[in-house]
């Protein structure tokens, strides 16, 4: 009777209109949590949901649901390009400074249907033992909506998974729960540390969830997760807060109102790398093979004696291991 009251409860809190919340900077806090591993329905409008960008409209998403033929027959979704869905991250939103930065990357390129996940409800702060346990819920149900696509027309081999943080925790979880086929590509932009260190592989991302799984670590052990998950895992600058440029002194100077970023750069400093790689064709070469960011800066590792690529969009999907790169303190980030 108190699991059903809980169910219940839970239930009633997720129908109604709020929670209130507040908007502090690009992070939205909000008075309660919505648990949805205790109430499972899930409003496919305000729990959940996914807007699509393409260069024919750029501005103004159109809103996907599953099963919703018509409003995707309506947009301009099309099925010979390939396709980017990108899950936030935790205080997040599809409005958010990382997913627009993603879709800006991406619409300058012009040749995909941008997709951008929306679930800011779920992944509202500070409730962040929720937020983490809601990334299960987000990722199956987005791996749904992955099928219903595929259903109506999608190659699925052409899809490209990326979150950053909680985001590709979600990404992984999709891709485990897929029915369609399997995921060719996820991308983990410092995939969230805190709880998925002692979580089972099942809640979190791995090399497991796709053909192939590239991670940009630049917070590890902080907000980041501390190991390599992926086929090629990248450590720019040794993967660890402060990346060059995120200094307190320095972001301090650079943003002395901002109340996030001194918390935040280095972690960001993932999603701003792969934004820039997407655009950049000659970004981020010589990310080197090594066995350690120590052996990396004494020379041991160099791209004339080990396995080298691109870290980011261009990655050589061949490539395999840790990999160690430095970076600028500002844009443009690559050194070449």
């Amino acid at each position: 009777m108190a699991v059903s009251s809980s169910y219940l409860f839970m239930c009633l809190l997720s129908a109604l209109p709020g929670p209130p919340g507040v908007r502090i900077e690009d992070a939205y806090v909000q008075l309660y949590p919505l648990n949805k591993h205790k109430c499972h329905e899930i409003d496919p409008v305000r729990d959940i949901s996914y807007q699509l960008f393409t260069r024919h409209n750029p501005l103004q998403p159109s809103q996907l649901q599953i099963g919703d033929d018509q409003a995707l027959h309506e947009s301009h979704f099309n099925f010979s390009e390939p396709t980017v869905l990108f899950f936030h991250a935790f205080f997040e939103s599809s409005q958010a400074t990382p997913a627009s930065t993603i879709r800006t990357a991406y619409l300058q390129r012009g040749d995909h249907n941008i997709l951008l996940l929306n679930a800011q409800r779920l992944e509202a702060g500070p409730w962040y033992l929720t937020a983490a346990r809601n990334t299960e819920v987000v990722g199956q149900y987005t791996a749904k909506f992955i099928d219903y696509l595929v259903s109506r027309g999608l190659y699925l081999p052409s899809l490209h998974l990326i979150g950053l943080s909680l985001g590709a925790q979600m990404a992984g979880v999709c891709g485990q729960n897929v029915r369609s086929g399997r995921i060719r590509r996820i991308t983990g932009l410092d995939p969230a540390g805190p709880l998925f260190t002692k979580w089972p592989k099942s809640l979190k991302l791995d090399s497991g969830d796709a053909e192939f799984v590239d991670v940009i670590h630049t917070d590890a052990g902080i907000f980041g997760y501390p190991r390599s998950i992926g086929h090629v895992d990248f450590w720019p600058n040794g993967g660890i807060s402060p990346q060059p440029g995120c200094t307190i002194s320095e972001v301090k100077h650079r943003s002395p109102d901002s109340i996030l970023e001194p918390f935040f750069c280095s972690h960001w400093r993932s999603y701003q790398f792969y934004a820039e790689s997407a655009i950049n064709p000659s970004a981020f070469q010589g990310a080197v093979q090594c066995k350690s960011w120590e052996h990396y800066q004494k020379g041991v590792c160099t791209p004339q004696t080990s396995p080298s690529t691109r870290m980011g969009f261009y990655v050589a999907k061949e490539a395999r291991g840790n990999h160690f790169l430095t970076t600028n303190r500002e844009s443009p980030f690559s050194l070449t």
